[in-house]
């Protein structure tokens, strides 16, 4: 187990290497457009004057490779520079970014993996029924409608019709204050029904198949009860539900994260990526783009690492 793991963190490190070179080479050889916004409205000698400030405050006059093993470097020591759009050091401003993602985020996952558990193995139990016929209404809606619209209508919704109007992220409140209730409130309703949509269907299906099994014939003819089976069933179901989770949760984590605090206006990690990504903030845009990265290889590693643990016929020499 522990080369296992040495040899997937080894090679965790170098593909993050490989992403976050290929992103610093592909923005370093694209024309920056805030080259030309730096020299609009303004006379030829002054135009000139704002290129070369402009080049210089960017390292652009540096030889491309110069500025790569700068890069490399400083990023090994955990010197992630400057964010030109910010003015300060990028690592602020993730630090400051974070901690509000993670306020709507954290609860979002923890409502949608406990809600989805249980849902999703009572309808397998109730096939047919009621609540497995809103479950599945449920799932096939979060599923099917894209993050952007389902923020956007409930945005509309909470404004028009509950006269919620700090329905937006208001700068003049602090992130855990009453101020900005609301907001979070939506934001985590909106995380939580795309989550739980991933939830509730894989759940429901790895139950469904684990339910004609001969374990669960013999635990009924024993007559144990229905809670039981269902404490039996999850368990053998726990190992592709792992690998169902990690993969389907980080995909709908990384969409939505951008989409909802763009619509809520809310300052967090997908706010500040975005607004990198349009001000061709290089230092943070290349940062924005390990933390997801990192986060997925780090979620493939301990997937496997989770498949091995529980299910023993799995072999992580494999």
């Amino acid at each position: 187990m522990l080369w296992f793991v040495l040899r997937r963190l080894v090679w965790t490190v170098f593909a993050i290497y490989l992403v976050l070179s290929g992103a610093f080479f592909l923005f370093a050889y694209t024309p920056d457009p805030n080259l030309a916004l730096a020299q609009y409205g303004l006379s030829r000698k002054q135009a000139i004057a704002a290129k070369e400030a402009f080049i210089e405050s960017r390292n652009y006059d540096e030889p491309i490779l110069a500025r790569y093993v700068d890069w490399v470097l400083d990023y090994a020591t955990l010197d992630w520079g400057q964010s030109v759009t910010h003015g300060e050091p990028v690592t602020a401003v993730l630090a400051e970014a974070i901690p509000i993602t993670l306020t709507y985020l954290l609860p979002a996952i923890g409502l949608a993996l406990v809600c989805g558990i249980g849902i999703g193995l009572y309808t397998a139990m109730h096939r047919g029924g009621l609540v497995d016929r809103v479950a599945r209404t449920i799932s096939y809606v979060g599923l099917g409608v894209p993050a952007f619209f389902l923020a956007e209508v409930t945005l509309v919704v909470a404004i028009t019709q509950l006269g919620l109007l700090g329905a937006y992220y208001d700068t003049r409140y602090g992130t855990w204050t009453i101020g900005n209730l609301d907001t979070f409130v939506l934001a985590t309703l909106v995380m939580t029904t795309n989550l739980l949509a991933v939830q509730l269907r894989y759940v429901r299906a790895e139950a469904l198949e684990r339910l004609s099994a001969d374990f669960v014939r013999t635990l009924r003819a024993n007559g144990s009860s229905p809670l039981a089976i269902a404490r039996h069933v999850f368990r053998n179901a726990s190992p592709p539900l792992v690998s169902l989770f990690v993969t389907e949760v980080l995909t709908v984590l990384f969409v939505s994260v951008y989409v909802i605090e763009v619509v809520f206006r809310i300052p967090g990690f997908g706010q500040v990526a975005y607004e990198a990504i349009l001000d061709r903030d290089i230092g943070l845009i290349l940062a924005t783009t390990l933390i997801p990265v990192l986060l997925g290889l780090l979620g493939t590693l301990l997937q496997d690492i989770a498949y091995a643990v529980l299910d023993p016929r799995v072999s992580v020499e494999d």
